[in-house]
C-alpha cells in the first residue's frame, strides 16, 4: 500500500482547516442536491395535477423547492468564501513560522521572490481544498441521482441517460491528468520569474551603476514564453474538455427525449413524467459542476504540492540549555 506524497498529506489539512465552514458548506451543498433531485419530480406531479390527475399540493411543493435552492445557492457562496479565507490564512501561518525556523542555508534554496508566490497565490489555491473536495463529491450527485429517478420511471430511460454519462466519463478521462501537470509547471516558472523579480528589485542600485537594466531585463522575462505556453495549454484543456461535454450533454438530452416521447405514446409514461424525465435528463447532462470541480480540485493539487517543497525542508535544531546569566559591563 502505498504512502501519501506530502502535497496531499497537506491537501487533507487544508480540509480541517476549514472547521465548521466545511462541514456547513457540506450540509448545504447536500440539501441543495436533493432539492435539485426532488424539483423535477414535483414538477412533473405539478403537471400532472394541472391536467387533473394528482394533488393541487404540488404546486406549492415546487415552489418551496426553487426558494430553497436559492437560499442554498446564497449561503454555500457564503459558506465557500470564509472556508477557504480561514483554510489560507492557517496555511500562510504555518509556512511563514516554518520559513523562520529553517537554517539560511536552507532558506536558500529557494528564491525570496518564489516563496511569496507560494505564500500568496499558491496558499489561496491549496486552502480551497475544503471547497473542492465537499464540491467535488456532490457534483457527482445530480448525474447518479437521475439515473436513479429515470430508472425508477422507466428502465429504458436510466439506461439511456446511464450511457451517455459513461461515454462523457471517458471523453474527459485524461483531462485531470493533462491539467494536473499543465497547472504545476505553470506555477513553477512563474515563481522563477517573480523569484528573479525580486532579486533584481533587491539589487536595483547595482545594476543601474553597471548598466545592465536591458541584459536584467531579459533575464527576468527569459521564461515569459514558457508561462505563456502553459496557460494557453490550460485554457485549451480545460475549453477541450468543456466543447466535449457541450457536444455530448444536447445529444444525450434528446436521446432521453426521444426514449420519453415513446413511452408517452406508448402508454407507460404521463405527460407530468415526461416532463420530469426531460428535467432529470437536463440536470444528468449537464456535467458543466463536475468539470469545474475538477479543475478546483487540480489547482488545488498543484498548490498544495508548491506548499508541501518549502514545508519539507528541515528546520535549523533547537538546544535546550539555558542562557548563560547575563552580566553588566
Amino acid at each position: 500500500m502505498g504512502t501519501r506524497s506530502p502535497g496531499d498529506r497537506l491537501v487533507r489539512r487544508s480540509v480541517r482547516h476549514g472547521g465548521g465552514w466545511t462541514v456547513t458548506l457540506a450540509g448545504i451543498a447536500l440539501l441543495g442536491a436533493a432539492a435539485q433531485l426532488f424539483l423535477p419530480t414535483a414538477l412533473g406531479h405539478a403537471v400532472d395535477a394541472a391536467l387533473g390527475d394528482g394533488s393541487r399540493w404540488w404546486p406549492l411543493v415546487a415552489g418551496v423547492l426553487v426558494a430553497v435552492l436559492i437560499a442554498t445557492d446564497t449561503l454555500g457562496d457564503l459558506a465557500t468564501g470564509y472556508g477557504a479565507a480561514r483554510a489560507t490564512a492557517r496555511l500562510r501561518d504555518q509556512l511563514t513560522r516554518h520559513l523562520f525556523r529553517l537554517d539560511v542555508r536552507q532558506a536558500r534554496r529557494h528564491p525570496v521572490g518564489d516563496l511569496t508566490a507560494r505564500l500568496v497565490a499558491q496558499a489561496a489555491d491549496a486552502g480551497q481544498a475544503g471547497n473542492a473536495v465537499v464540491l467535488g463529491a456532490v457534483a457527482v450527485i445530480p448525474p447518479l441521482g437521475s439515473v436513479v429517478a429515470l430508472t425508477l420511471l422507466a428502465p429504458a430511460l436510466g439506461l439511456t441517460l446511464l450511457a451517455g454519462l459513461v461515454l462523457l466519463t471517458v471523453l474527459l478521462r485524461t483531462f485531470v491528468t493533462d491539467s494536473s501537470t499543465v497547472v504545476t509547471a505553470y506555477q513553477r516558472v512563474l515563481g522563477t520569474i517573480a523569484g528573479r523579480l525580486l532579486e533584481s528589485t533587491g539589487g536595483a542600485r547595482t545594476v543601474a551603476a553597471a548598466g545592465t537594466v536591458d541584459q536584467e531585463r531579459e533575464r527576468i522575462l527569459e521564461p515569459l514564453p514558457e508561462l505563456a505556453e502553459h496557460g494557453r495549454r490550460s485554457w485549451e484543456l480545460l475549453a477541450r474538455a468543456g466543447a466535449r461535454t457541450a457536444a455530448v450533454a444536447p445529444l444525450l438530452t434528446l436521446a432521453v427525449i426521444a426514449v420519453g416521447g415513446y413511452g408517452l405514446t406508448a402508454g407507460w409514461l404521463t405527460p407530468g413524467e415526461l416532463v420530469a424525465a426531460v428535467r432529470y435528463a437536463t440536470l444528468g447532462a449537464g456535467l458543466g459542476a463536475a468539470v469545474a470541480a475538477l479543475n478546483r480540485l487540480v489547482r488545488v493539487r498543484a498548490g498544495a504540492h508548491r506548499l508541501a517543497e518549502p514545508l519539507a525542508l528541515p528546520v535549523a535544531p533547537v538546544g535546550d540549555r539555558p542562557l548563560p546569566r547575563g552580566g553588566v559591563s
